[in-house]
């Protein structure tokens, strides 16, 4: 068995594929899976000169032409994406610029070569059973672990915000109510999670998908607001930990949950009720009484709806507010 890393380029595996001796799907291998946008933005990083993952190939000779043959072991998702693309059926629809949306044939030739030149890096396998084969897509495969948004925002959209957010991260208050576990703060969960709180308290509820990045893009060479959010999540999670000291023990420590009572407070600070007439002696009771509604089958009135608020797209504007609502009823004994 040998394994001998190699480069090649664009245009001669192209010429593989159309002659035969470029095997896309082995028995073991996938369908074609990526969706369209994930196959033009692989086109965009080869316009780009970026690198691509590593090909693994198992390099055999054909018994009837005498040609090499190249089964491909990982990377036919890539592959297929290319090759769609040089037959125009696919656009660039991650692309920027003069080139977004456009088709291969539509490209100027300095592009297409560029597209034809690039080289792929490439490990040739030979000598491989077909055992061997299954069993090195299995190890390729069984494990992968997709970045998370968090952390693509870590890598694109350093600044002013994702620095204000890694400060509120820092705060003793999320370990000591339990919000996150260890897996979660390895994926940058926190931190996510203190980018929607910033943008909560700034404009109140919004949908997760489209607020973060805007902010991480918006808010690159300066955060002015930043000051302001810092005092005030202070001062409700010093009002947490003092008019709610078991919340660890609730169901108030999820982040779901603990988004939306972070809402209520807000809402509840900024009108004339305040948060200081919250009635702290039935407090406990009340979150009590309300967590054992959570738990009842069927759930009764409010903590029904809660709960549809906190199983179906709990990132989205109206789950958010719904919850924040009803946590609102709670704080002011009013459910």
């Amino acid at each position: 068995m040998k394994r001998t890393p190699t480069t090649k380029d664009v245009a001669l595996l192209r010429q593989l594929h159309e002659s035969g001796q470029l095997i896309l799907k082995p028995e073991f291998q996938r369908n074609s899976v990526w969706p369209k946008a994930a196959k033009a933005y692989l086109i965009d990083t080869i316009i780009n000169d970026r690198p691509v993952p590593l090909l693994f190939l198992q390099r055999a000779r054909s018994s009837e032409s005498g040609k090499p043959t190249y089964y491909v072991i990982d990377g036919q998702q890539r592959l297929r994406a290319i090759f769609d693309f040089l037959e125009d059926r696919l656009r660039l629809v991650e692309s920027r610029g003069r080139l977004h949306n456009k088709l291969y044939s539509e490209l100027h030739s300095r592009f297409q070569d560029q597209i034809q030149n690039y080289d792929l890096m490439v490990d040739e396998l030979i000598g491989y059973s077909e055992k061997d084969m299954r069993d090195i897509f299995v190890r390729m495969n069984k494990y992968v672990v997709k970045a998370v948004p968090q952390e693509i925002r870590y890598a694109q959209k350093p600044g002013a915000f994702a620095d204000f957010v890694e400060l509120l991260a820092k705060f003793d208050y999320w370990k000591s109510f339990r919000v996150f576990t260890k897996a979660q703060l390895k994926r940058m969960r926190l931190a996510e999670f203190c980018a929607e709180i910033t943008i909560l308290l700034i404009e109140g509820p919004q949908d997760k998908k489209s607020s973060v990045d805007l902010y991480y893009a918006t808010y690159d060479k300066r955060f002015p607001g930043g000051k302001k959010v810092k005092k005030t999540l202070l001062d409700y999670l010093k009002w947490i930990d003092k008019h709610i000291p078991n919340i660890s023990q609730t169901f108030l420590h999820k982040p779901v949950d603990l988004y939306g009572l972070l809402g209520a407070l807000h809402e509840l600070a900024t009108t004339r009720y305040g948060i200081n007439n919250i009635k702290r002696g039935s407090l406990t009771p009340r979150i009590a009484a309300f967590q054992t509604a959570l738990e009842t089958k069927p759930p009764p009135g409010e903590a029904a709806r809660y709960l549809d608020a906190t199983s179906r797209q709990t990132d989205n504007l109206r789950p958010r507010v719904t919850r924040i609502e009803i946590l609102k009823k709670l704080l002011t004994d009013r459910l």
